[in-house]
């Protein structure tokens, strides 16, 4: 029983640290194929809490609002929705701005597929379903302007 207790206020303190993890809020801007600018306001997700929690939870999220992971290293990051009831566009991005994959995600309880990119990135974007489409974001003919990344 006595070991007991510490490890249950770890995992106490874990499930919190999770669960209130939120990322600073920046605009940012994406270039589409027609060369055209769309600003978007993003939650960074930087941390293994802020990455891990995604828009776990949400259940709504604004037009040009969305989450911009960043990781240290550019690798084939896969994605899953777990208790996410948001739709959402999967944008990959490499680290010299170029839409590398774009992946249309489903909203998932527990038993969730992941989704893998075709590509390396460094960045995801996420945002809601249909955005990629409605503002002609394409592979290899979009990017996201990296000075306000």
């Amino acid at each position: 029983m006595r070991k007991l207790i510490p490890t249950l206020a770890i995992l106490i303190i874990l499930i919190f640290y999770f669960a209130t993890a939120k990322g600073e809020k920046k605009k940012i801007q994406l270039v589409n194929s027609e060369n055209s600018t769309i600003d978007l306001e993003v939650e960074i997700a930087d941390s293994i809490a802020t990455r891990t929690k995604g828009l776990m939870g949400r259940q709504t999220l604004g037009k040009n609002e969305g989450m911009l992971f960043v990781f240290g290293k550019q690798e084939k990051h896969g994605f899953w929705m777990m208790n996410t009831s948001i739709p959402l566009d999967a944008i990959h991005i490499s680290a010299d701005g170029t839409i590398v994959d774009i992946i249309e995600m489903q909203p998932c309880g527990l038993n969730c597929p992941i989704y893998n990119p075709r590509a390396e990135s460094l960045y995801v974007l996420e945002v809601n379903q249909g955005f990629s489409k409605e503002n002609k974001i394409q592979v290899n003919k979009s990017r996201l302007i990296l000075k306000n990344a």
